[in-house]
């Protein structure tokens, strides 16, 4: 009897088996402690997608869209020379455009990041304007972050901006800081901004070429 039981019902039996198997306690921890990483909802206020670095470099600067864009826009098309992420060494930190109004000299060139500049390493490069391209997010445009939105991360672009504002004072160089609000809703404002600091560039020169002259 009991051996005809099990011929006829080892079906129902190898079920009861699979339903009793005891599942290890790690792997239902693992499982309770599993965390989802939720998707990032932050979108550049410029609506574009930051510039991917790959993964493997020793790029010492960081490079965006907005900042291709803005020199294609503006610094080209204004017939502008200029080096892209000029290099402080004695602060180790970048600034976005450094410009020159010697532009009558033969400098070399380069190309970074898709940018033809001036090479900044082994020749001489008159610095007479910087400019930096702040993101609106990033380096907290009021317009766009609120005082309660601010984050460490804010705090911190905020401290380095403020040693490269000390840095320029320091050297005598007018550095003007332009908004990624006003690039794209004021770009005629952007324009004239940076023809203001042209100008008084081009009048220096003349200075000091008039000081150099006999008299």
């Amino acid at each position: 009897m009991v051996v005809h039981f099990l011929l006829t019902n080892y079906k129902f039996i190898g079920y009861l088996y699979v339903m009793k198997q005891v599942v290890p306690k790690s792997i239902t921890k693992d499982k309770k402690n599993r965390k989802h990483k939720p998707k990032s909802t932050y979108k550049p206020f410029h609506g574009g997608k930051p510039f991917k670095q790959p993964k493997f470099t020793d790029q010492k600067y960081g490079t965006s869209q907005l900042e291709r864009n803005f020199a294609k826009d503006f610094l080209d098309r204004m017939g502008l020379v200029y080096i892209y992420q000029y290099e402080a060494k004695d602060i180790k930190r970048f600034f976005d455009f450094a410009l020159t109004c010697y532009d009558d000299v033969k400098y070399e060139y380069e190309e970074k990041d898709g940018i033809r500049c001036v090479k900044q390493e082994g020749q001489f490069f008159p610095l007479d304007i910087l400019i930096e391209i702040d993101g609106s997010f990033f380096h907290a445009d009021p317009r766009v972050v609120t005082e309660d939105k601010i984050t460490p991360m804010h705090k911190h672009n905020k401290f380095v901006d403020g040693l490269k504002d000390q840095w320029a004072a320091l050297h005598g160089v007018p550095l003007l800081r332009i908004w990624e609000y006003d690039i794209i809703h004021n770009p005629k404002i952007v324009e004239k901004e940076i023809e203001k600091y042209i100008k008084n560039g081009k009048k220096k020169k003349e200075i000091k070429e008039n000081k150099k002259k006999p008299h």
